[in-house]
């Protein structure tokens, strides 16, 4: 009796949070899907993008030092590392995750 009465029980707590649990549409599923693809694959690719980028940047910043002497051109030491470090730490850390595939 006490095994019944525990499923019952059991399957009405179920039955009432399935019940207050809002309804999702389609368009929420894809934007939980985009989601998981972009934490489960898209976002360890950006680590491995930023990691080879600050290892490219030392090689690339010893280049430009050595090259300073014969062009004043500092600017373009900034631009490596806005291409090689900032923009994949941005799309990295500070994207909002899913926003690839919003589609907007």
């Amino acid at each position: 009796m006490k095994i019944v009465l525990r499923r019952f029980l059991i399957s009405a707590q179920i039955g009432a949070l399935v019940a207050i649990a809002p309804a999702t549409s389609y368009a929420e599923d894809v934007n939980i899907f985009a989601k998981a693809f972009d934490a489960a694959i898209l976002r360890p690719l950006s680590a491995v993008r930023l990691a080879v980028g600050i290892t490219a940047l030392f090689p690339t910043a010893l280049l430009f030092t050595l090259k300073l002497p014969f062009d004043r051109d500092t600017s373009v030491y900034s631009e490596a590392a806005d291409i090689l470090v900032v923009e994949p730490a941005n799309y990295l850390f500070r994207r909002p995750l899913g926003e690839d595939f919003e589609g907007g």
